[in-house]
């Protein structure tokens, strides 16, 4: 009987616990959203911005961060270049 007792104080106390820090945190909501999206602002700006390598630079399959396209290697070489095709 005193568990029961124990157990019910003990959830009365999380659950104020829990209102209060939800009316305590109200005004605050809107600015979490305004930060995720100058965030994701950023993010894009960054992957608009990514440095590429320039055209006649050695590339590969595995390596290629070309800014057009990589050129398939010629036979018995190992490695392409960029081009700008």
């Amino acid at each position: 009987m005193k568990l029961t007792y124990a157990l019910i104080v003990a959830m009365l106390f999380l659950t104020a616990c829990q209102l209060i820090t939800t009316d305590d945190s109200r005004g605050r909501q809107e600015y979490r959203g305004a930060r995720a999206r100058t965030k994701m602002q950023n993010y894009k700006i960054f992957k608009l911005t990514k440095r590429c390598d320039p055209p006649g630079a050695a590339c590969s399959r595995t390596n290629n961060q070309c800014c057009h396209a990589c050129s398939s290697p010629p036979p018995g070489q190992g490695k392409g270049k960029c081009t700008n095709a």
